[in-house]
């Protein structure tokens, strides 16, 4: 199984829309709220790791008042 780290820093007036919108993405594990340099910890996790490239370039990286990302990708 394949997982995906994606650590967001977000406008916080949008981060309750941010949150729902990133728990509906087909294979996101788990939404969290961190604190810290991050905002929002999404966990992605699919054996097919095309699907979680995908779930990052067309979902996450286009989502409105996400202002950095950060992806790490682990393959096993």
């Amino acid at each position: 199984m394949n997982e995906a780290y994606i650590l967001l820093n977000i406008d916080y007036k949008q981060q309750q829309s941010i949150i729902e919108t990133a728990k509906k993405i087909s294979c996101v594990k788990e939404v969290k709220t961190v604190y810290g340099i991050y905002d929002i910890l999404v966990i992605l996790e699919s054996s097919d790791i095309q699907q979680i490239k995908n779930s990052i370039d067309d979902h996450l990286y286009k989502m409105e008042g996400v202002t950095n990302l950060t992806s790490l990708i682990s393959v096993g």
